[in-house]
């Protein structure tokens, strides 16, 4: 692909994230009614914002804990910390959702190597995936009494537990699967001559989830960032809907986590918002005040993850548009 042709690709890749975020924004406000709109945000209790700050950012430093078991703790905490934030401040303003990538290039510059790096953060999601099966899971029968709710909480369980057991096999079976891979070298050895030592790498990522004490040490981890986001998401939206209760937000925020997987814009614009609106919408939250609560609480999270973001690039020198070249060397 030439120099010309590559960011023309690229912006008709971006395109349809971009039209789906116009289309939801578009349609989040014609619905609303502007004058009971401004009222919710006039009337909110900013009291529970400042509640909201400390809750937010343990709920990210226990976060970072988790991946920081992955890494073996071999980086500094603080490293891995501040580069979690800065694929978090990736994702909001840079396309294609780079923010996973644009971590392990940051952090595998320093020894780890990209591939290795990458892999934890694949083990990190797939974790994550369990834990909102989970949480809708459980949450769901208790909300709404949909014809085959269960069933398919449980589907969605049972498949994402496939996929942690798959990873499971590729750790346990390194070697294997490594010469399997170069037994390709017959077929394509142009592959193998370039993918050997990333696939290698990415392998010895997997090997945490051999280690049972710290695979539960990761899965302690990750649920307590869970229970955190919970009640700091909550904190916000009590600003909006005094008489919300905890329920109501592990469910939206597990429907939340849903709605932004969708293709969107960068920092997921106007996708965020109509999941949790929707998940509210459930409880009988009037509209207007769910709307606030969802723009105040992204808002706090492109606000808080940008601090931190910023001050972690500018600590590994690399501005945006550098990562941004950089994670596009990183190719199989």
């Amino acid at each position: 692909m030439t120099d010309q042709s590559q960011p023309r690709s690229d912006l008709w890749r971006i395109l349809p994230g971009i039209a789906i975020s116009l289309i939801v924004l578009v349609v989040l406000f014609i619905l609303v009614d502007w004058k009971v709109f401004i009222a919710a945000l006039e009337q909110a209790n900013y009291a529970f914002l400042l509640l909201t700050l400390p809750v937010y950012t343990i709920s990210y430093l226990v976060r970072s804990r988790a991946w920081h078991i992955l890494l073996l703790e071999e980086p500094p905490f603080k490293q891995v910390f501040l580069i979690e934030q800065a694929g978090y401040l990736m994702n909001n303003v840079l396309p294609f959702r780079l923010g996973e990538l644009g971590r392990a290039f940051l952090l595998g510059r320093h020894g780890l190597g990209f591939w290795r790096v990458f892999s934890t953060i694949v083990v990190q999601r797939v974790f994550d995936l369990i834990l909102a099966a989970g949480l809708l899971l459980g949450t769901l029968p208790l909300v709404v009494e949909v014809p085959g709710a269960r069933q398919i909480g449980i589907m969605v369980g049972l498949a994402v537990l496939a996929a942690l057991f798959c990873l499971y096999l590729l750790a346990r079976n390194q070697e294997r699967v490594l010469a399997w891979f170069d037994r390709l070298g017959s077929r394509w050895p142009r592959l193998v001559e370039i993918g050997h030592d990333k696939v290698a790498s990415f392998l010895e990522g997997l090997s945490p989830l051999t280690d049972f004490r710290r695979f539960i040490r990761v899965v302690l981890w990750l649920a307590a960032s869970w229970v955190l986001a919970i009640v700091s998401h909550y904190l916000i939206l009590r600003a909006f809907v005094p008489d919300a209760q905890l329920l109501w937000m592990a469910f939206s925020l597990s429907v939340g986590m849903l709605g932004i997987a969708l293709p969107s814009s960068p920092g997921f614009i106007g996708v965020y918002e109509a999941a949790f609106v929707s998940a509210l919408s459930v409880f009988s939250v009037p509209y207007e005040n769910a709307l606030a609560f969802a723009l105040v609480d992204h808002a706090l999270y492109v606000g808080l993850t940008g601090i931190f973001g910023t001050y972690a690039l500018v600590k590994e020198g690399q501005s945006l548009g550098e990562l941004f070249r950089g994670v596009r060397t990183q190719k199989m």
